[in-house]
């Protein structure tokens, strides 16, 4: 196997008694959470936002399951307790995967991004096209921008780079390494001392979260975002950070 190094963007100071842990999604890379670290380092936090396996110029593992996405941020949560855990699309499913690994005595807020949760086999096949497209089409900046209003340059320039320094075969290798593309039933992993919050797009604009499936879980709080697309880091960061940090109150609240 081809050994991969590490990479990993960082905000806050290092003395900060706070942590969080931000993962990207696909063919995206740390920086796409800028806002949101910089938010959460303003208010005493140290982030740390690691580049997945196959992104940001790190060679693939040795499969492209979810799980080794995961398993290879297992440092991170050995190195340091995370007292906040956010997840963006694929990134998001990767902290599901992560679940497991929690402390069973120490409270977590983890807040997903709209994670596309489940995939019909058609929409497996729609989105393999779509995820394939974005790399193809080799948008710039002013094209990232006129598609999106609601973003700054400095999001179109990261989301620019992070499609270039990522591999032109991410979609294709994660969607078929990881069939069927269903990840529910990872949420029973939640430990009893963490809070869960899904953050869902609005469904007029994108409907990449099915928020009827996850209306039958009863220890997590869905929050359908108007007006946002799947980039709700870009558009409305601050209601990850009000989440991510009314979670970690409900957590002292539950003590």
């Amino acid at each position: 196997m081809t050994a991969t190094v590490p990479s990993a963007s960082q905000w806050g100071s290092p003395n900060a008694r706070k942590r969080a842990l931000l993962v990207h999604g696909m063919n995206s890379s740390s920086h796409t959470f800028h806002r949101v670290a910089s938010a959460l380092a303003a208010k005493g936090y140290l982030v740390t936002a690691p580049n997945l396996l196959g992104h940001a110029s790190r060679k693939p593992g040795s499969n492209f399951r979810i799980q080794t996405l995961a398993d290879d941020l297992l440092p991170y949560l050995e190195a340091a307790e995370h007292d906040i855990i956010i997840g963006h699309s694929m990134g998001g499913l990767v902290v599901l995967s992560l679940l497991k690994y929690l402390p069973k005595t120490r409270p977590t807020s983890v807040v997903l991004v709209d994670p596309p949760v489940e995939f019909t086999a058609e929409q497996t096949v729609e989105r393999k096209v779509m995820f394939s497209n974005d790399v193809r089409d080799n948008r710039n900046v002013e094209d990232y921008m006129t598609l999106n209003p609601l973003w700054t340059r400095e999001d179109a320039i990261w989301t620019v780079l992070g499609t270039q320094i990522g591999r032109a075969t991410n979609a294709h290798d994660h969607i078929d390494g990881n069939v069927p593309w269903s990840w529910l039933h990872l949420i029973s992993d939640k430990p009893a001392t963490a809070t869960l919050t899904v953050l869902v797009a609005d469904p007029r604009l994108n409907d990449s979260c099915d928020v009827g499936a996850l209306a039958k879980f009863k220890n997590i709080k869905t929050v359908i975002v108007p007006n946002a697309s799947h980039w709700i880091q870009y558009e409305f960061p601050e209601v990850i950070v009000e989440e991510a940090l009314r979670g970690i109150e409900e957590c002292d609240n539950r003590q």
